[in-house]
């Protein structure tokens, strides 16, 4: 297998620390941890930590494009190179209302443990962070956590509506010591640096 862009070693590794830590890993479970994790990170660098973006969606924050890589009709279907790392369970449970629902778990693979190593210290103690937040809450909780006043989510949809993308210059705060110019520069170059080079 080629050698994976810096992003994509850090997506895996964020998703098999996330999924080893909380008591429901499931896919909406990631999603928010995932945002958590690049929202936080912007507001203290100006640059989200992975180079997903994330979309408005019902239910709060998708990142849509990771989304759609991993979805194949009704099944989550995970790329080549997250096989080793990580498996996927299908579950299907039924609400109070007697509807039925499909949930999916993300699980590490036996013996597989983060290689903490992709992360810069700042990175890691934002990851910690984020698993405080979210080790017991079930997904429901998280969902609705993303719908609280003031997050990205809720600005976006406020100013633009669902299923747009979140722009993150636009709806999250930066620290005050970040410069919005200095922001909105490193985001153009990191989406440069994915686009031409993979890292």
């Amino acid at each position: 297998m080629k050698t994976l862009p810096k992003y994509r070693k850090l997506l895996l590794e964020a998703l098999v620390y996330f999924s080893s830590s909380v008591k429901h890993p499931t896919k909406m479970m990631m999603y928010k941890m995932l945002a958590k994790f690049d929202y936080l990170h912007y507001e203290e660098t100006g640059l989200p930590a992975t180079s997903l973006e994330y979309e408005s969606w019902e239910k709060g924050d998708v990142p849509a494009e990771f989304h759609r890589e991993i979805t194949k009709g009704e099944d989550v279907i995970l790329p080549e190179y997250m096989q080793d790392s990580l498996s996927v369970s299908k579950e299907i449970f039924t609400l109070p209302d007697g509807k039925r629902g499909v949930e999916f778990g993300f699980h590490p693979k036996r013996g597989r443990t983060p290689n903490l190593k992709v992360f810069t210290p700042r990175q890691q103690r934002i990851l910690k962070k984020v698993i405080d937040m979210f080790k017991e809450a079930p997904a429901w909780m998280a969902s609705e956590a993303s719908h609280e006043p003031n997050t990205p989510w809720s600005r976006t949809v406020k100013a633009e509506g669902r299923n747009k993308k979140i722009d993150l210059i636009k709806y999250a705060d930066l620290d005050k010591s970040i410069n919005l110019e200095l922001a909105k520069e490193k985001i153009e170059e990191m989406k440069a640096l994915v686009a031409n080079y993979g890292e």
